[in-house]
């Protein structure tokens, strides 16, 4: 009866252990996908900066154009034309910066999720080797038989 309760046991833990390395995988599976999502979300804000920057550098242009023909000042040239260039490089170079931002927020987020999809294969792994490690010491406990007791016999009385 104590081999059957031992058994019991022992199944019972090795189950135990399995189950824990599938829990422990799903949870580092779902914060694999809360992390890409966190860093799409992270992208998206980067694109709508340089969307924006891209729109500022329109209303900068436009205003620099409308103001030199309302001056009187050739609008393709000189002066006017300087500032077009320099709104143009910052503008350019603004966007560039915000779409390399979405960039490395998209591979930051990508890297982290396999850090976590690693550690979940790993927890998943020592939980199959924690129930084979506990059905196989297990088994041996309960297929090696207990060492037999030898029956005290009492000295022999001395001789008088």
């Amino acid at each position: 009866m104590a081999q059957v309760a031992m058994i019991v046991a022992g199944v019972l833990t090795a189950y135990s252990s399995f189950r824990g390395g599938q829990y422990a995988r799903a949870e580092y599976d779902a914060k694999a996908a809360q992390e890409r999502l966190r860093g799409r979300s992270q992208a998206l804000q980067y694109k709508q900066q340089g969307i924006n920057v891209l729109r500022q550098l329109n209303e900068n242009l436009a205003s620099t154009v409308a103001r030199a023909a309302a001056g009187g000042v050739d609008p393709l040239s000189g002066s006017a034309l300087n500032l077009q260039n320099y709104a143009m490089r910052e503008g350019v170079r603004d966007y560039n910066q915000s779409r390399d931002n979405a960039t490395i927020a998209t591979g930051m987020a990508e890297y982290q999720a396999k850090q976590y999809k690693a550690a979940g294969s790993a927890a998943f792994r020592q939980g199959v080797l924690g129930a084979v490690t506990s059905a196989a010491t297990t088994t041996y406990a309960a297929m090696t038989p207990a060492p037999a007791t030898t029956p005290t016999t009492p000295p022999p009385a001395p001789v008088t």
